[in-house]
């Protein structure tokens, strides 16, 4: 069964839901047709199309709303899958569940239950090890007084550890086995990943930053942003050991053009960037959040990583 696409933009009035006509079109074929119970004013029920009928509606449309005076764009996991499944033709790694041991079902059922609570139908490893700190939490508040909560709790602590240091070396190997793909699928999936960001953030000077937010861990986006000679406002201040500021001052990119006197103009090519579960190179140090020298894609070997304790990386919900 192949899978709907839908648009609605420019005049549609409700979404307009249709399907590749075969799975494997010949060169030239045309390739749409509209599902049944979807109509819209530019193509006709029974009437096949193709790419050449949806570029003028989407195109236009497109780059009207990426020149808007305030545009955000939120990017989740699926930007990652896609990439990586362009450079290596294989399904990126996923967060696999947690192995608690002997607080396993009890973690998993609450999980499930955090999960069902907010719309999902499982939990997730983010909601295991949430529920985990909740547990960890409760069991030291006890241990005081019970030997066997005091046990349980260092059992607990030790797993979690464990498990934050299995979940952050997962989302290496996502990293690891797109910058050792194919050199020419690699190529092609940075030109896909530099071409998508540059879409949106390729704005007038007049027009406010394009703000991208992400929950990813990996630094997809950044790498795509350093392939392209973007540069990232990601509130991190300093060069050796740059540190998180969330303060209010606003800090911006501007020029003073050569030979021209008066405002000094915005540098193109920057983008603002909020990672909402945090990133695989944060650690908190010291009272700081901090960001570390850590390449993309980096071997097991590499200093950064075997200096970064698994419980001081700064992964939601760590």
């Amino acid at each position: 069964k192949m899978s709907a696409n839908i648009i609605k933009c420019r005049d549609d009035y409700r979404p307009v839901v249709f399907t590749q006509q075969s799975e494997t079109p010949t060169e030239g074929q045309k390739k749409f047709v509209l599902t049944a119970g979807s109509e819209c004013s530019w193509v006709k029920t029974a009437e096949t199309f193709g790419p050449d009928k949806l570029r003028p509606r989407i195109e236009p449309w497109l780059t009207a709303l990426c020149q808007s005076e305030h545009l955000s764009l939120l990017i989740g996991s699926g930007l990652s899958h896609a990439i990586y499944g362009i450079g290596t033709g294989e399904k990126l790694p996923g967060m696999s569940e947690g192995d608690f041991e002997a607080e396993n079902k009890l973690i998993k059922e609450e999980a499930k239950k955090s999960a069902e609570a907010s719309g999902r139908s499982d939990g997730n490893i983010e909601d295991q090890i949430r529920i985990a700190n909740e547990l960890l939490r409760g069991l030291e508040i006890i241990s005081s007084s019970d030997k066997k909560g005091e046990k349980r709790a260092t059992a607990l602590r030790e797993k979690l550890i464990k498990v934050l240091e299995d979940f952050a070396n997962s989302i290496l190997l996502g990293e690891q086995g797109l910058i050792t793909a194919d050199e020419a699928n690699r190529e092609r999936a940075f030109n896909y990943l530099v071409s998508f960001l540059m879409s949106f953030a390729s704005r007038t000077g007049t027009r406010d930053r394009l703000h991208i937010f992400t929950t990813n861990y990996d630094r997809f986006i950044e790498a795509g942003a350093e392939a392209s000679g973007m540069h990232l406002l990601d509130r991190f201040v300093g060069s050796l050991a740059p540190i998180f500021r969330s303060s209010r001052l606003d800090l911006d990119m501007h020029y003073n053009p050569p030979g021209i006197r008066g405002e000094p103009r915005y540098l193109e090519g920057v983008v603002r960037l909020s990672k909402l579960h945090g990133s695989l190179d944060w650690i908190y140090r010291k009272g700081f959040v901090r960001k570390v020298g850590l390449p993309f894609g980096p071997q097991d070997d590499h200093p950064a990583i075997n200096d970064q304790p698994s419980d001081s990386v700064m992964i939601y919900p760590n």
